[in-house]
């Protein structure tokens, strides 16, 4: 027998009060972003998670996530499948579509992919790991080519002290 207190039991308690604190979350931005996702057909998502797949253009059960993708894959695909374009990014960045690295052209979006192209995306991330993540990025290459191993202990990583051991400055 479950706890009862003023006719409610305990399982039934805890869903109100989550469902109360989500819906204290949203805030205007996000209201208007998924009434406008819920209006348009490419990008609308069913009570059943199925919806149009910005990867491979098919109607099939989708998963939102937020990737990067460069100008060219935008271009290929359209932008009918992009829910919202969050921010552009100015430096050397992984295109998580095809996978090789763009600069001053890649745009992170908010998108839908079902799952082939989730794993897709998988592979490209989980070989971006092995090959040490942003070590691997061409601005970092030249860097590292430039200066050596030790670029840090050159440019000082902008910490004008040694912080390894407990240090204060000293006073004048």
């Amino acid at each position: 027998m479950s706890y009862l207190r003023d006719g409610i039991d305990a399982v039934d308690r805890i869903q109100r009060e989550s469902y109360r604190e989500r819906k204290s979350k949203e805030n205007i931005q996000t209201k208007k972003l998924r009434e406008r996702v819920q209006a348009d057909e490419q990008t609308k998502i069913n009570n059943y998670s199925e919806g149009f797949c910005y990867g491979c253009a098919k109607k099939d059960k989708i998963l939102s996530t937020l990737i990067y993708s460069c100008g060219d894959c935008m271009e290929k695909r359209g932008t009918e499948g992009v829910m919202s374009i969050v921010v552009k990014k100015h430096n050397w960045e992984l295109c998580d579509v095809h996978g090789e690295w763009k600069f001053d052209d890649v745009w992170q979006i908010n998108i839908s992919f079902c799952d082939s192209c989730m794993k897709k995306m998988f592979r490209i991330h989980k070989a971006y790991k092995a090959k040490k993540g942003r070590a691997n990025a061409p601005d970092e290459r030249r860097k590292r080519r430039m200066f050596g191993k030790d670029i840090n202990e050159l440019t000082g990583n902008g910490i004008t002290r040694d912080q390894t051991n407990n240090q204060r400055f000293a006073r004048a």
